[in-house]
């Protein structure tokens, strides 16, 4: 029995699993060496094992509570009788491990499973044996359609078979590879991937699967490419932008020079463009320029380039033409097409018109920057020239351009510097032949070159938007003059101001002559607007409005270069006009044209049908002045009297 019972003790001592026996109140009466180990406490014999005990055997697992760690242990249990009492016998297994294990595969299985990322896991045979839900979310087959098959059935078509022979190369290799693939879902729908293959070894070394793991980056390739697009092209017309047409340019010269072809850019302007977007609104303007972009696709060549550059211009690179002069037909047809009227939303109509400058290589440029310039330049003349027309670009535009610069950075000077003049041309009344008003003009006193005449800078004030600056200096230096003569005792006289389309249209022409009135002391009633039929016309209704506003001050309204637009006469009648000037160029060949003696009678007779006084411009002759006073002219200016002089100088014409 002594026997039995060591070879118990010695088995009790060697077994892997703890055994200890506790009574009732949880005293442990024996441990063996594996359950001292197990809960690595010292010696158990005598503690308190606070162990939760079923009166069963069945099996249980707790938190097992170590010295320095906890860990998990699997129990078994079982009432006994010890030294004459009744005691528990407990079987302990530290299941840590397992449980580690076990922990480690349920998160596995639970990142397998929600991971937004498509995972697909093929055997050594490349069969697919596992997908989780996000491959089938991407792709749209099913576990149940890819099992046992391999991944060929993905296969896009997009790539040959070197490409997949590289990628098998990868993994033999280095045991990965990563990279972009395209592959197909099951509607057959192509899509891009950013994958990841990896090969799974097991314990022995030996590789087992391959796992593949891969993002749908369709929405990233197309904001890629909406981004690229975006970059070489115009949001609002979908044409390709100035950075484009510098890089198709420079391509498109390389050919024309191999090919010993022509090349011709068209720079395209809209005519009364800002009249639209002025009168609308930017919404009505961006459908027009839609419009005109749609226009030029439908009439265009397929290999020639229709581009937006921004605001109202666009560029058409026209290639593989064989004379230079064929570009001239085409930018007519593009004048003509732009003539046309737009029908807009919300039933607006609109005529527009266009401008084209025409630059030409080989010959006009030798790079694609001094291309669009030449092409600008020629553009500006076009414009200058009475808009609806091309003009070619020549040396002589270079040279102007570059006046065009340095007039504005000398003209901004010249007003900063007082260096800016108003000359006065005396407007006499045909009857007495007195003197009874006087025109304002603007002339620039330059200390290099002496008088400049508006004709060399006006133009670039109206385009560098200097204009407006200018006619406000004038306006109150003429009102200011008008009051110092009244002042020193001068006869009344009636001072005639331009104002230009930019004065006129932009901000409150009425504010600011009240403010000019009551910081001079000028009469309204002496006081004389000119206004050309352009000014009038681009905006007929809003004209009609600002006029009624200024003619409430009591200031005088005239019409200026009368016959030299396109006036509506419906529109003419509604305007509260005081004077009709006729331009100069009907008053030159009187008496010796005909036609320009019948429209300057038919002039006067609709003038004085209007109740409006008559005013004719440019009077050099007496035969002009007399032919003027037998058809009923009202008043003249002209060098028949005086050119526009100094306000010293035409004191001294009104006192002779």
């Amino acid at each position: 029995m002594t026997e039995t019972k060591a070879n118990i003790e010695l088995i009790l001592a060697t077994i892997t699993d703890g055994i200890v026996v506790v009574n009732q109140h949880g005293t442990v009466l024996y441990a063996n060496q594996s359950a001292e180990h197990i809960f690595d406490r010292g010696e158990l014999q005598g503690r308190d094992l606070a162990i939760p005990l079923s009166v069963s055997s069945a099996c249980q697992d707790i938190n097992l509570i170590r010295h320095s760690s906890i860990g998990w242990a699997e129990l078994r249990s079982s009432p006994i009788t010890w030294e004459k009492q009744l005691a528990y016998v407990i079987g302990v297994r530290d299941i840590t491990e397992r449980k580690t294990s076990e922990l480690g595969l349920s998160l596995a299985a639970a990142v397998f499973d929600s991971t937004r990322e498509g995972v697909m896991v093929t055997d050594t045979s490349n069969r697919i044996v596992r997908i989780n839900p996000a491959f089938t979310d991407i792709t749209g087959y099913s576990e149940a359609d890819l099992m046992g098959k391999t991944p060929e059935i993905l296969q896009s078509g997009r790539h040959n078979r070197a490409f997949y022979a590289v990628i098998q190369d990868s993994i033999a290799s280095a045991g990965h590879w990563q990279g972009e693939i395209w592959n197909r879902r099951k509607n057959g729908e192509i899509y891009p991937e950013l994958a990841s293959i990896a090969v799974v070894k097991n314990i022995s070394g030996v590789i087992s699967h391959f796992v593949t793991v891969f993002a749908d980056i369709s929405t990233l390739k197309q904001t890629q490419a909406d981004l690229d697009f975006l970059a070489h092209h115009d949001p609002l017309t979908r044409l390709p932008n100035r950075s484009s047409l510098l890089v198709n340019l420079e391509h498109s010269m390389s050919r024309a020079q191999r090919d010993g072809k022509y090349l011709a850019l068209l720079m395209i302007d809209m005519d009364r463009f800002k009249d639209v977007n002025d009168s609308y609104g930017h919404l009505v303007g961006d459908e027009l320029l839609q419009q005109v972009a749609s226009r030029l696709l439908a009439q265009w060549r397929e290999r020639d380039t229709i581009f937006r550059l921004g605001g109202d211009e666009f560029t058409v690179l026209l290639e593989d033409i064989t004379d230079a002069k064929d570009a001239a037909h085409i930018a007519n047809e593009v004048i003509e097409i732009l003539s046309e009227p737009f029908r807009l939303a919300d039933s607006i109509e609109v005529r527009i018109g266009a401008s084209v400058g025409i630059s030409i290589f080989p010959g006009h440029s030798s790079t694609p920057e001094l291309m669009l310039q030449h092409a600008d330049s020629a553009l500006y003349k076009a414009k200058n020239e009475g808009r609806g027309r091309f003009v070619y670009f020549s040396e002589s535009l270079t040279l102007a351009a570059r006046e065009r610069v340095d007039i504005e950075v000398r003209l901004r000077h010249a007003i900063k510097h007082d260096e800016l003049r108003v000359y006065y041309q005396p407007q006499v009344d045909i009857r007495t032949g007195l003197i009874v008003g006087a025109e304002a003009l603007v002339r620039w006193q330059s200390p290099e070159d002496g008088l400049i005449q508006p004709a060399r800078f006006i133009h670039i004030a109206e385009a560098s938007g200097l204009i407006g600056e200018i006619d406000d200096w004038v306006l109150k230096e003429a009102c200011a003059q008008g009051q110092r003569w009244r002042v020193a005792g001068l006869p009344p006289l009636t001072l005639a101001v331009n104002l230009s389309p930019y004065q006129f249209l932009q901000g409150d022409i009425s504010e600011t002559v009240t403010q000019v009135l009551r910081d001079t002391g000028f009469p309204a009633a002496y006081l004389e607007l000119e206004l050309t039929e352009s000014a009038l016309m681009q905006r007929e209704t809003e004209a009609i409005l600002i006029l009624n506003r200024l003619k409430a001050l009591g200031v005088r309204l005239a019409i200026d270069d009368f016959g030299t637009g396109y006036s509506s006469l419906a529109y003419l009648k509604l305007f509260p006009l005081d004077v009709l000037k006729i331009d100069k160029r009907f008053i030159d060949d009187i008496p010796l044209h005909r036609d320009d003696m019948e429209i300057a009678t038919a002039i006067i007779a609709m003038a004085h049908s209007l109740r409006l006084k008559v005013l004719a411009e440019g009077v050099e002759n007496k035969n002009q002045l007399a032919f003027l006073e037998t058809q009923g002219c009202d008043l003249f200016q002209g060098y028949l009297t005086s050119s526009p002089v100094p306000a010293a100088e035409f004191e001294q014409l009104l006192l002779r």
